[in-house]
């Protein structure tokens, strides 16, 4: 039942987000109501309604983290290919986010656990010793331009332009960047 009522609560919430475009229009009481369950209730699974939001977005980048773990990273483009293939199955509910200008919660709350998971994941372009510093670095430049590349797409792009066409462009931008 537990995972039921949180399910309940984040697709009322979204919903909710949908419409009022802001998380500070929508209250407990009609976040509660909207997912047909007592005020009381949410109060037994949340202390807030952006605890709802930092749950569904922690979960989201634990799978993600789990796809980069068991993923075989032969190259860059690897990388490129699974971050857009991946984060492009949650095109509805991101789109609800960066409507509502909520969507940056997954770069900050990314930036927050994967440094944590840096040598969890075989790539070939990953440092070897534990310069913690350069790990942040690179986990900050990676994960913020594909992120923004995303965000970007995600703006106007998502419907005409394939996740292929996407991963093609992003490359093709770090290969001019290289060679200047």
């Amino acid at each position: 039942m537990e995972y039921q009522t949180r399910q309940w609560l984040e697709e009322a919430l979204f919903d909710l987000l949908a419409t009022k475009k802001s998380l500070q229009n929508i209250s407990i009481a009609e976040l509660s109501e909207h997912a047909q369950i007592a005020r009381r209730t949410f109060y037994r699974y949340y202390h807030s309604k952006d605890e709802v939001l930092t749950n569904y977005l922690d979960r989201l980048i634990q799978y993600y983290i789990i796809e980069l773990q068991t993923a075989k990273l032969t190259n860059f483009e690897d990388l490129v290919n699974l971050f857009f293939q991946y984060w492009s199955q949650y095109t509805e509910p991101l789109k609800i986010l960066q409507d509502a200008n909520l969507l940056v919660l997954i770069l900050q709350r990314s930036y927050d656990k994967l440094p944590a998971t840096y040598t969890t994941v075989m790539a070939p372009w990953h440092i070897t010793n534990s310069d913690q510093r350069q790990i942040n670095y690179d986990i900050r430049f990676i994960t913020g331009g594909l992120y923004n590349i995303f965000d970007e797409w995600l703006k106007g792009d998502y419907k005409a332009m394939p996740i292929n066409e996407l991963v093609t462009t992003t490359l093709n931008t770090i290969k001019r960047i290289k060679n200047s």
